[in-house]
């Protein structure tokens, strides 16, 4: 019976290496690229066909460089590979993924969302990459969308799609429509604003958009991410007094809704904006940035403390409990 068992095991181990093989055989055979699953090439300079098909082999399309020469010479496809961006579905014909990398013509473009990002900046990024223009997406509004939305826009926001599409680097296919591109950020976000997250947000009293606004705010004070729930802390110490947040980027969005920063001055302070937290007291209407994860997580987690002023020093923020330790601090490190 052991012995028995034992030829079992060493004949079912044959027929594995004999399928894996004939697999691989068919593969060239008839002329199928390995994946089984779509994926993204992207070629960032043009190569050489020999160049090309290495670089096939090293991404894993291709077991053998010598029996895609062969192939490609049988079919004369044996020309210069270009640069761009490309999918390669799942066993695509050999033939047809020479011509396509041959071709230059891409099927996607990389989009990359920095943290802190405005939505004007993220419009502009995708208008440079010619997937929209700007005005489009700057325009939409959350009622236009066929989205699940956690978000009551309040009638002081400029954009509603401000600080919920999320800061992160995309593959976006070239013929994306409008919906579909923000679907994917979006999207992203709704991910990352799990459920863990949202139960947070009723704990704390607040709502999705209260959060994700002080998180844009952590996102754009915070010389680093260790820094964040510190001025999380700030931030909360503040409201909980009432006291105004006096937060600088909050002055230059009022000012200029992403599209630029500058350095404020008290003549700026005077503008009469919900955002501006000079004159008001309460979390501002909306986000002024796409936030990234840590920002949500500190906003939601504030370090506890009873720090309530912060001033950049050489090395990130210096925090005191009194103002008159910050004036010290103001005129020690502001020159």
């Amino acid at each position: 019976m052991k012995k028995f068992l034992i030829v079992s095991i060493i004949l079912l181990i044959l027929i594995g290496f004999a399928g894996f093989f004939s697999v691989k055989y068919y593969d060239y055979r008839n002329g199928k690229t390995l994946n089984w699953v779509d994926k993204h090439l992207r070629i960032e300079k043009d190569l050489s066909f020999e160049e090309g098909i290495e670089l096939l082999k090293e991404e894993s399309y291709i077991t053998s460089t010598e029996a895609i020469k062969y192939y490609a010479k049988y079919y004369k496809l044996n020309k210069p590979i270009k640069e761009g961006n490309y999918l390669i579905s799942s066993r695509t014909n050999l033939e047809d993924l020479l011509v396509k990398i041959q071709s230059g013509k891409s099927d996607f473009e990389v989009v990359t969302i920095p943290e802190g990002y405005s939505l004007y900046q993220i419009a502009s990024t995708l208008e440079e990459k010619n997937l929209l223009k700007k005005e489009e997406l700057l325009n939409t509004k959350w009622e236009d969308l066929q989205l699940t939305s956690l978000v009551e826009p309040s009638p002081d926001i400029k954009y509603h799609l401000e600080g919920y599409l999320f800061p992160s680097t995309y593959y976006i296919p070239v013929n994306a429509s409008k919906e579909q591109i923000i679907d994917k950020l979006y999207g992203e976000f709704l991910k990352v604003f799990n459920e863990d997250h949202r139960n947070r947000t009723k704990e704390l009293g607040l709502t999705v958009n209260e959060v994700v606004t002080i998180a844009s705010l952590i996102e754009k004070e915070a010389a680093n991410v260790e820094e964040m729930a510190r001025i999380s802390g700030v931030i909360h110490n503040r409201l909980r007094i009432d006291m105004l947040l006096q937060i600088d980027a909050t002055l230059i969005y009022a000012h200029t809704f992403g599209e630029k920063s500058f350095s404020p001055g008290n003549k700026h302070k005077e503008i009469d904006s919900k955002f501006n937290t000079y004159k008001y007291k309460e979390i501002p209407p909306g986000p002024i940035a796409s936030p990234r994860k840590e920002a949500i997580e500190a906003a939601l987690y504030p370090e506890s403390h009873d720090f309530l002023y912060y001033v950049k020093g050489d090395d990130g923020h210096v925090f005191t409990k009194t103002y008159e330790e910050h004036l010290i601090n103001v005129n020690k490190y502001i020159k």
